[in-house]
């Protein structure tokens, strides 16, 4: 965490993600393919660029790009208060007020969610290279939708999957 005094905040990046999930279904050595906990963990990586891209952009919304202690503190806190199941169960039941690109986001963010759920905890999950290949496409697809959305679009969307309703 973060603290008044401390370096600037980093976010986790997204696009290394999905690099790291594609180097890990493409082995390097000739002749060796993946292992089965290559191709989960690729799954994996490619929700957990999801939901690194979305808590960028809500930290980033809610309190801009980092420029001193104070706001890297507050950056980072806002960065870290995304929830799983909220951010899912929000931008599914609010789905209808998102534009084209969040709809496509918010249905890949579940979907994804439920693979990566799959591929971590379920030992009868049977996931190819080619299936853990078209994960990482379909959640990078995604997230670049969904970054190029309004900027005012990206604060509602922090809004709705960080703050409770009461």
């Amino acid at each position: 965490m973060t603290a008044p005094g401390s370096p600037l905040a980093i976010p986790i990046d997204w696009r290394n993600l999905i690099q790291a999930g594609r180097d890990l279904i493409n082995p390097q050595q000739p002749g060796s393919s993946a292992t089965d906990e290559h191709v989960r963990r690729a799954v994996s990586n490619a929700y957990y660029a999801m939901f690194h891209a979305l808590a960028e952009s809500n930290a980033t919304a809610l309190i801009g790009a980092p420029t001193d202690p104070l706001t890297a503190s507050a950056w980072s806190r806002v960065y870290r208060g995304l929830d799983h199941a909220t951010a899912r169960r929000e931008l599914q039941r609010r789905r209808q007020d998102l534009s084209a690109p969040t709809q496509s986001f918010a249905d890949r963010f579940a979907d994804m969610q439920e693979i990566r759920h799959a591929a971590d905890y379920d030992h009868n999950a049977s996931i190819t290279v080619d299936q853990a290949r078209a994960w990482l496409d379909y959640a990078e697809s995604a997230i670049i939708g969904f970054l190029q959305v309004s900027v005012n679009e990206r604060m509602f969307i922090a809004a709705l999957t960080l703050i409770r309703t009461r």
